[in-house]
């Protein structure tokens, strides 16, 4: 098969999105199918011998890290006759809707992922009393847009109903993003104790933004009776990161708190494995990749019980905690630190977990909703 895919975000930027979209055309190519990348500037134009169309974009301010695409020109003539089967978006803005509107001129079959409810971005860009309108309107956007496609993917069964609760009528299949399970089977991983000063830690990984709520787990160390010498390791960057850093040093932390930055994956890997466990504290996340991840290494996870968060964690293999709530987060942290033989239980239904939802597997589904799709 013959797809395109259009996206408002793309490398070099990094978070759940790119991740998603570099890991499936990945492996398209990988099993012989043809893939096109449309997203904004900067960035290489080949990714995995895919080649990258690159559209010109503006730093959105609210979000620096965001890159807002101008209305792209010269998309249909790179479409038009070039036999495509599907044209599959990821994004309800300039792109998505450069997506949707060539695949009507041409007759292709259109598709999108919904990763992310917009709605609870409203917070970047209005303050006060008027968020609620806000969250309304974007809502209202998302379902316009949305209902436009052929078919909508989600990572999670609760963000399927959530969109079937908004209005959207489109036809909807829950396909979350796989991993490289592989990837994740380092063997000597011990020396990120040293390059991190750290003994015993828990890790926090991933993009530090308001709605991950990294501040309730910054809270929750120093109430963790049992280990008073417990390390807090927080991976990546993001638009939270000063405020966090401020946080931390206010609580007096800065020896307890450790902000790495970006991580090349060998010592994220590394990170997952030798922490006791991963935390994930976010209200947000609609499948929540990093979870699945830690889990590949065997790490147990304990996450916020809030949006697709319980679909993964279910008890065996990790344990919720109530969403906001720092105090309840590190009863559940200093409990299962205490009890080792939990905890490698915990680690071994992680793996069986993260080896049902494989990238060769979630593909595989794709190129089949791809095929049905092709059909109709």
């Amino acid at each position: 098969m013959k797809i395109a895919m259009f996206t408002e975000t793309f490398t070099p930027q990094v978070n759940g999105v790119v991740t998603s979209i570099q890991l499936f055309t990945e492996e398209l190519v990988k099993q012989g199918h043809e893939v096109e990348i449309f997203a904004p500037t900067p960035g290489k134009e080949l990714f995995q011998n895919a080649p990258v169309h690159r559209f010109r974009s503006v730093t959105f301010l609210p979000y620096p890290e965001f890159k807002a695409t101008l209305p792209p020109i010269g998309i249909n003539r790179l479409i038009k006759d070039q036999n495509f089967d599907i044209i599959h978006t990821h994004g309800p803005f300039a792109m998505g809707w450069a997506g949707v509107r060539t695949a009507k001129k041409n007759n292709i079959p259109s598709i999108s992922t919904f990763h992310t409810p917009i709605a609870d971005y409203v917070n970047y860009l209005i303050k006060g009393p008027f968020i609620n309108t806000g969250k309304n309107i974007a809502w209202t956007y998302s379902k316009k847009h949305y209902n436009k496609y052929n078919h909508v993917i989600t990572p999670s069964q609760i963000i399927k109903k959530l969109l079937e609760e908004k209005g959207i009528k489109t036809p909807i299949s829950v396909i979350p993003t796989g991993i490289k399970l592989e990837k994740f089977q380092l063997e000597n991983t011990a020396y990120i104790h040293e390059k991190y000063s750290v003994r015993r830690f828990i890790l926090h990984a991933g993009r530090l933004s308001s709605e991950k709520n990294v501040d309730v787990v910054i809270k929750a160390l120093p109430l963790i009776k049992d280990f008073p010498q417990l390390r807090l390791v927080i991976t990546s960057k993001g638009p939270s990161l000063k405020k966090l850093m401020k946080l931390r040093d206010q609580m007096d932390l800065k020896q307890r708190v450790i902000f790495t930055g970006f991580v090349k994956d060998q010592d994220l890997i590394a990170l997952y494995k030798e922490a006791d466990l991963s935390i994930i504290a976010s209200g947000a996340d609609t499948q929540g990749l990093v979870v699945t991840e830690s889990m590949a290494t065997g790490t147990p996870v304990i996450g916020a019980n809030a949006l697709a968060l319980p679909e993964v964690i279910n008890g065996k293999n990790g344990e919720l905690f109530k969403l906001n709530d720092e105090h309840n987060l590190a009863e559940k942290i200093n409990n299962l630190l205490l009890n080792q033989n939990k905890r490698e239980k915990m680690g071994k239904e992680a793996i069986k977990t993260a080896e049902q939802n494989t990238i060769q597997k979630r593909t595989k589904e794709l190129v089949t909703l791809y095929e049905k799709l092709g059909k109709e």
